[in-house]
């Protein structure tokens, strides 16, 4: 096992150019190079780090472009993208500045008045007054909520409000909070795009607080003033089938999918007769969970109010419930003019990953810990990523006819491991009935022999693919220029020092599959090791990028090609490999979360194209979720908010 020593080993000498800031104007469609902001912030710091990685500079500018003065993101290397990352991250979790009811003022950083990991201002983060999907896709059938018919900012800024489906909210679960402030975190999903249930063993056991489900981790989707105002600039209020807040028009969807057939490529980005996102637009998507009273006083956790739902008075209804809960996962995505197929980051707490015993697994800057045990002494880890293992079934489906040449096979499955071809150690196929505080999940129940392992728990004991060295030394230099800047204005900690990058995606890679035999655990893609890393050449934690608590089961932790429904596969029907991703004139079978977007949100089948954004591509949330009751056969039915396309 490698430690730190050899992570400072790895590294890339010397410093680049990462990222030119960018302000979005209140009028403008495009990113505008940024000017001195009346309140930017005076005190900066920047890692010194005797020329380890690149630097990570502590300020409240969102950067617009990675590695602009060199080719922009297809031409970056790892360690740009990784402190491009980490300057994203830092910008949007910067307080801001002190709000009123009537004037929100959403995404305005508080600058030198409200500094970085500090509660100074008790102001939300930049990132938390971002509209909720729902604000921007209200399920009413009416304008977001706040809506105003004069451009820039078509009432942009107008305070939080979630407009369900009409019916739908019965009101507060408990009549005490029905004069609440209305909190700016909305968690209005519970599950990982329908496949799972995630839960944390280390948080509560007992309900408290109304939760039904206390170690449920639960999650919101956001996206920012950009987005907001390419949707409302091109709906038309009086008309709910042109209006983009409730389902992209079937001309504009024709138009923008026989583009991308046609050119490999998405449309200009602004485009009003095909969906193309404005430069600059930024999505989010956040885990949250409730909190045992010492982690709540641990000064590890960046905690909020949020608001939760739970089953209502009748069977089709809801009731919401608001609580101070941590955040334990955020995924930033953001469009540049060199990077139209977006750029994922992301991060998470770093506790997460435990022992039964309540061991970090990690330390919170990706370095593998020693496991002891009660005696101190050094065990080893377990030799497989989950208990039970595992794997990934996909075999080349052929087909008796070829009447769906561009669906994804259905033939594959994910079995409790190890079968002949799976990697591992581990026998038998014994669900986890004890997590102590790991990480757990449970499948939605599904048809078999095309579904995920359904019939109990499945902990987590370590990532399949570890934290690279390259993240592993930006995070070092994050943290320690966010301590230098905590000493320059007084402050002795902040819980951002607990939150670390686990990998970016930055440009696409097409994993050709080979098509003779079956790889072990699936079709897995495999960097070649003799090469250093890049965009044309990513490590497998790049390739198959993804959080251990956002996209926790084997079709999402390493997933590629295409759903079908809910199993990833690397096959159309036809037996030819299904690609998901347009850009530059290729057809990428590109994996993680770059992939999944481009397969659900670009170039989804059976759902309108919404450029790489899914919460664009399904429209109008009709419905917050609630917990799905586990059961002997996998999760239980609720209604969800999403739907998942072939």
């Amino acid at each position: 096992m490698w430690n730190r020593k050899l992570v400072q080993a790895a590294i890339v000498m010397g410093a680049f150019a990462i990222a030119t800031p960018v302000l979005m104007s209140s009028d403008a469609a495009t990113p505008k190079k940024a000017m001195p902001a009346k309140a930017a912030p005076k005190k900066t710091a920047t890692a010194q780090t005797a020329n380890s990685g690149i630097p990570v500079t502590v300020s409240d500018q969102i950067p617009g472009e990675l590695n602009p003065t060199g080719g922009g993101a297809p031409a970056a290397t790892p360690y740009q993208a990784a402190a491009f990352a980490w300057q994203e991250f830092i910008a949007l979790n910067w307080p801001t500045a002190p709000q009123t009811p009537q004037n929100p003022m959403r995404e305005q950083s508080g600058g030198t008045a409200c500094p970085f990991g500090s509660t100074t201002c008790g102001t939300p983060l930049v990132w938390e007054t971002m509209r909720s999907k729902v604000e921007t896709f209200p399920g009413n059938n009416k304008p977001p909520p706040g809506y105003v018919n004069q451009a820039p900012n078509y009432g942009y800024d107008a305070p939080p409000a979630y407009n369900y489906g009409n019916g739908v909210i019965d009101g507060p679960c408990n009549p005490a909070q029905a004069n609440d402030p209305t909190p700016w975190i909305n968690l209005d999903e519970t599950d990982q795009i329908t496949l799972d249930n995630m839960y944390a063993g280390a948080a509560p056991a007992n309900v408290t607080d109304g939760n039904s489900a206390p170690q449920l981790i639960r999650f919101l989707a956001k996206s920012n003033r950009v987005q907001y105002q390419y949707v409302t600039s091109n709906s038309n209020p009086n008309s709910e089938v042109t209006a983009w807040w409730n389902v992209i028009p079937a001309s504009i969807d024709q138009a923008t999918k026989a583009y991308l057939a046609t050119n490999m490529a998405a449309p200009p980005p602004g485009s009003s007769t095909m969906i193309s996102n404005r430069n600059g637009t930024i999505e989010l998507k956040a885990g949250w969970r409730e909190l045992t009273s010492t982690e709540a006083s641990s000064g590890r956790f960046h905690t909020q109010m949020v608001r939760f739902y739970e089953q209502g008075k009748s069977k089709f209804s809801v009731c919401w419930r608001d609580s101070t809960w941590g955040l334990v996962s955020l995924h930033v995505i953001q469009k540049t003019p060199t990077a139209p197929y977006f750029i994922y980051a992301t991060f998470e707490q770093g506790d997460n990953i435990l022992t039964a015993g309540g061991q970090p697994v990690e330390d919170a800057d990706g370095v593998p810990t020693h496991i002891t045990d009660k005696n101190g002494n050094v065990i080893t880890p377990p030799a497989t990523a989950t208990t039970p293992q595992v794997c990934m079934m996909d075999p080349i489906p052929n087909p008796p006819d070829k009447s769906e040449p561009t669906y994804p096979s259905a033939s594959g499955s994910v079995v409790l491991g190890p079968p002949s071809n799976c990697m591992g150690t581990q026998s038998g196929g014994t669900y986890c009935t004890s997590p102590g505080q790991e990480i757990y999940y449970l499948n939605a129940a599904g048809d078999p022999p095309n579904s995920e392992p359904d019939g109990g728990f499945i902990c987590v004991n370590k990532r399949i693919n570890p934290i690279t060295p390259d993240v592993i030394t930006e995070n070092m230099n994050a943290h320690t220029a966010i301590k230098q800047y905590l000493a320059g204005i007084g402050a002795p900690s902040s819980p951002f020092l607990y939150y670390k990058l686990v990998n970016v995606q930055y440009v696409p890679y097409d994993h050709v599959v080979p098509g003779t035999s079956q790889a072990n655990d699936g079709w897995l893609y495999m960097p070649n090791t003799s090469q250093p890393s890049s965009g044309q050449n990513p490590t497998s934690g790049s390739y198959y990028l993804a959080n251990i608590v956002v996209e926790t089961n084997r079709s999402l932790q390493q997933f590629s090609g295409g759903l079908s429904p809910n199993i990833s596969t690397v096959w159309n029907a036809d037996d030819t490999p299904h690609k998901n991703s347009y850009y530059g004139g290729h057809f990428y079978n590109m994996g993680g979360c770059m992939g999944c977007h481009g397969s659900q949100g670009q170039n989804p089948t059976t759902n309108p194209s919404g450029d790489f954004s899914v919460i664009l591509s399904r429209g109008a949330v009709i419905t917050p979720e609630t917990p799905a009751p586990p059961s002997s056969t996998g999760a239980t039915a609720v209604a969800r908010n999403r739907s998942l396309s072939k």
